[in-house]
């Protein structure tokens, strides 16, 4: 009897799943440490640190919930030309800008791409679709800044019409004749959302 029960108990102890192996991975932000605590049997520390990103805690200055802005520049960055110049017209703005949308996209295709756990899977959607339509601002800010052509703010994305909504921001930008009045334009679409 004594023999059985011990070799119940070693059948029992190789089927018990392990304890967890909690591993720590700390990263810094402006607010302090953020802390993350994960068990790497199930979740290798690599993915997780792919998916690290999907954290608000995280975001800063490189979210993935919005595109940079077109007028972002960051000194020291050999990316980027001269950043004292804000002009929409200059040529380093649009060079600047150009930087920003490609930036944007990088991030969306990085996004598309990581595979995540179904409980991550609605931040990754919600996260995706708000790069998206960030971008289609930019852009389209972008091409408002190249052609001076109002009609470029009139066109609809989805469910937002700018056309109709910001009509007469849209207006008062036209009768300015200033690509700088355009930020206007970007707060009214993008509230419109």
């Amino acid at each position: 009897m004594r023999a059985a029960l011990i070799a119940l108990l070693a059948v029992l102890a190789l089927a018990a799943p392990a304890r967890a192996e909690t591993q720590r991975l700390v990263f810094p932000t402006l607010l302090g440490e953020y802390h993350l605590a994960f068990d790497d049997r199930r979740t290798p520390e690599s993915e997780v640190r792919a998916l690290v990103l999907l954290s608000p805690h995280l975001a800063g200055w490189d979210s993935l919930a919005v595109a940079p802005r077109l007028e972002r520049c960051v000194v020291g960055d050999a990316a980027y030309l001269e950043c004292h110049t804000r002009s929409p017209q200059s040529p380093s703005v649009l060079w600047n800008a150009r930087v920003n949308l490609e930036r944007g996209g990088a991030a969306l295709t990085h996004l598309r791409g990581l595979r995540t756990p179904a409980e991550l899977e609605p931040v990754r959607t919600w996260l995706q679709r708000s790069l998206t339509f960030s971008l289609w601002l930019e852009e389209t800010k972008l091409e408002f800044f190249r052609t001076g052509n109002v009609a470029v703010l009139q066109r609809r994305y989805e469910d937002v019409d700018p056309g109709r909504d910001c009509d007469s921001i849209i207006a008062a930008i036209a009768w300015a004749g200033s690509p700088e009045r355009s930020s206007t334009w970007w707060s009214c679409a993008g509230t419109t959302a």
